[in-house]
């Protein structure tokens, strides 16, 4: 079914199912990461009568270790946690969307709303997801989104009869449901783009049109930054021209994209060694590299490690034969960026200078060499 982005009533469960449902076949565990330096762009802006409020924090195993407050990639507030208490001071934004705290060790930022006014965290740094976050009524709602979630994820995952894309289709439009019902509440911002690795392109225009339907002049963080994804996933779609990159192999040697794709039908694989999901793709894909490699298919593995150890390690032991590079940045992989990779493992299938297909695996990415080795 072909249905055009945009806004009109919201769409039938039926129409949405099946309009909607998109090819990624996402699972529940794909890694996921939202990188600390995407958190907010916006400048804050003081008021007169409270320009700054506190942030409490009452963190267990971390005495003597330096809790840092961010917003915007920018460290705003740093404090030494004693007794395992700190007070960090912010300041009063007009954007008072989230702001982030981070311990050395975690992998991220723990990313909460504040609604400007003195908020007090509570946790276990061993534990960073579970963070309390008490007197913000923002975060509260985000709170009861996410326990709706998990209580649905968990209901789904008792379901031995269901198919897994169907409990990721429910899990995705539950999510949009959400954005949907709740258009000028950042909170529902944050949702759409916290969770845009589950959308396809026109699922997140017609989200972001509706936001605009509802208020024309809303222009939160999250929005905005949902908005910028959406251009930059629509021009790494299949059918648009590659976009050329060029990253080091193991040894240091640069290797370009182009260079390793003339003449020859390309998967472009962005993995890692410590994504399960990854590695559980892997078999897979060796499969098709050695049932067509001979016939004119390559690989190009792009890892979003940072270890380089652990990332040749699991080369050797998956038997991934074929070239890698990396930068060794994590998340901020230079050629991930460019390719808009929110989630992983994702690939992108290029012949002739052009991206014919995207995140294919299994049969389906047999089927579609055989078929492009065809032509």
């Amino acid at each position: 079914m072909n249905v055009e982005c945009g806004i009109g009533a919201k769409p039938s469960v039926a129409l949405r199912h099946s309009a909607f449902r998109i090819k990624t076949n996402v699972m529940k565990t794909k890694t996921l990461f939202i990188a600390a330096a995407a958190l907010m762009m916006t400048a804050c802006t003081s008021k007169p009568e409270a320009q700054t409020f506190k942030i409490n924090v009452d963190m267990a195993n971390a005495d003597g270790k330096t809790v840092y407050l961010q917003k915007d990639g920018q460290v705003l507030d740093s404090a030494v946690l004693e007794n395992w208490k700190a007070e960090l001071s912010a300041p009063v934004c007009a954007d008072n969307e989230m702001y982030g705290l981070m311990l050395k060790g975690w992998r991220r930022p723990f990313q909460f709303f504040t609604d400007n006014a003195e908020i007090t965290l509570e946790g276990n740094a061993q534990n960073p997801n579970n963070i309390i976050v008490k007197g913000s009524a923002s975060q509260d709602r985000l709170n009861a989104f996410t326990e709706s979630y998990n209580a649905l994820e968990t209901k789904l995952e008792a379901d031995s009869t269901m198919a897994q894309a169907d409990k990721d289709e429910i899990l995705k439009m539950h999510c949009f449901d959400y954005v949907w019902d709740h258009p000028t509440d950042p909170v529902a911002h944050y949702v759409m783009y916290r969770y845009k690795w589950a959308f396809g392109p026109c699922e997140m225009r017609t989200m972001i049109d509706n936001i605009h339907h509802a208020d024309s002049t809303l222009k939160t963080n999250n929005l905005k930054l949902s908005e910028e994804y959406v251009e930059k996933v629509e021009r790494v779609q299949a059918g648009q021209p590659m976009i050329d990159f060029t990253q080091n192999d193991a040894n240091g040697n640069p290797v370009t994209l182009s260079e390793l794709a003339k003449d020859k039908l390309l998967l472009v694989d962005f993995w890692a060694s410590w994504c399960p999901d990854c590695r559980k793709a892997n078999p897979g894909v060796v499969a098709a590299y050695q049932k067509y490699h001979d016939q004119g298919f390559d690989i190009l593995g792009v890892s979003f490690d940072t270890n380089k150890e652990a990332w040749l390690a699991a080369i050797e032991k998956d038997g991934l034969t074929w070239t890698h590079v990396s930068d060794l940045q994590g998340w901020g992989n230079a050629a991930g960026a460019l390719y808009s990779i929110a989630f992983i493992p994702q690939n992108a299938l290029i012949k002739d200078g052009i991206i014919v297909a995207r995140n294919l695996e299994g049969e389906e990415l047999m089927e579609e060499i055989e078929r492009q080795l065809g032509e």
